[in-house]
């Protein structure tokens, strides 16, 4: 006599399938999650390490929110006090984080734009001391570039001399394949001498709302020397794209 499957036979037969098709699976995921555990170590959620991942670093500014911010976010030149640059070995919310400018800073100055060398060995950035109380907005400290030197932990202002780091606002540096390092600044040195030239009294370009003095590129070497002007806008240059060819 012929047996006949009825249709909630099947569904039955099915589902044990699904079951045990769930439960070999099961075996084979924690079977790969205790493989890295040495031989014979009853902890089968170790995992070893993966000699073919490579850990990467990390780095990020960060810095409070302010209860009420009166600071326009939209100004280049906008300074938040508390900002700090900080690094991870490993790009992984359980690995250490170092703040490396509070030794600068003392934590009431302000980082930003950072940029990783092309070989990422190194961070530049713009770092803006804490304001001077009592003194006026013109000698107040301006935007400055700094590097840090991941592998030797080493911490240092581009330009060393202070009359010539102070002499305008520099921000938003970037690698030059050369070793250069190309950012944006109000210093306007070359278009100050071109007005000179004609006769003209020195000025710097305003932005279109007339609000700070415009910040176009400027091109030093790696140790602050030959800054030279590159752009010549009457408005902004900010944040410059690199290509691998160096061009801009």
């Amino acid at each position: 006599m012929m047996r006949r499957t009825t249709g909630t036979n099947r569904t039955t037969a099915a589902m044990r399938l699904l079951g045990v098709a769930l439960a070999a699976a099961a075996m084979l995921l924690l079977g790969a999650c205790g493989g890295g555990a040495g031989a014979g170590s009853g902890n089968a959620t170790t995992q070893g390490v993966d000699p073919l991942v490579q850990d990467y670093g990390i780095a990020y500014v960060r810095r409070p929110v302010p209860a009420m911010d009166t600071a326009d976010a939209r100004e280049a030149t906008t300074f938040i006090a508390g900002g700090d640059l900080y690094y991870r070995d490993l790009a992984s919310p359980s690995a250490a984080e170092r703040n490396i400018t509070f030794p600068i800073t003392g934590g009431m100055g302000d980082v930003k734009d950072v940029e990783p060398s092309f070989d990422g060995s190194k961070l530049v950035f713009a770092l803006r001391l804490p304001d001077i109380q009592g003194a006026d907005p013109e000698d107040q400290p301006t935007w400055n570039i700094w590097e840090y030197d991941i592998p030797n932990d080493q911490l240092r202002r581009i330009i060393t001399s202070d009359i010539t780091a102070e002499a305008g606002q520099d921000v938003a540096p970037h690698y030059l394949p050369d070793g250069r390092i190309i950012f944006s600044s109000s210093r306007q040195r070359k278009s100050k001498a071109i007005l000179l030239d004609e006769g003209k009294p020195q000025y710097a370009a305003q932005d279109e709302d007339r609000n700070e003095p415009a910040l176009v590129l400027h091109v030093m070497n790696a140790d602050g020397t030959g800054i030279t002007q590159v752009s010549f806008n009457q408005s902004h240059d900010l944040d410059p794209t690199v290509l691998e060819s160096g061009e801009v």
